[in-house]
């Protein structure tokens, strides 16, 4: 599926683990390898992600290509593990698949996506205590 502007959309149904993430890479290697514009993840039907499907992620977000990645569409599930793992920092992240509204645009004299800003986190919660380590 191409989105306008011959951006890649790739869908991922079911579950992100460590069973499935060869199968991500290797998709996101081929689409990555043609240097489109930017693809862009829809996660719409994507009902689990853990921390194999996420480092499946930032890898493809870290390509040699310098091939921007979008993920849209994202459910609680994986926002939360973003958020937890601070990893929203780091991806662009769409509340919809490009070609509908209210999508990041593109900035054609940047090649960039727009994208809300990171939430602030300088104020980092206190470990909890009894936790190991603190007394």
């Amino acid at each position: 599926m191409r989105t306008p502007g011959s951006a890649r959309v790739l869908g991922l149904v079911g579950e992100l683990d460590w069973e499935g993430a060869p199968r991500l890479r290797g998709a996101l290697d081929a689409e990555i390898g043609d240097r489109p514009p930017v693809v862009v993840l829809d996660l719409s039907a994507l009902g689990f992600c853990d921390s194999s499907g996420l480092n499946e992620l930032l890898r493809a977000r870290c390509n040699r290509c310098d091939v921007p990645l979008v993920l849209a569409a994202s459910g609680r599930q994986l926002r939360r593990l973003l958020e937890v793992t601070w990893t929203d920092r780091v991806f662009v992240v769409a509340e919809r698949v490009p070609g509908r509204a209210g999508l990041p645009r593109t900035d054609r004299q940047l090649g960039r996506w727009h994208h809300r800003p990171a939430p602030d986190r300088s104020q980092a919660l206190p470990p909890r205590s009894g936790a190991p380590g603190v007394s």
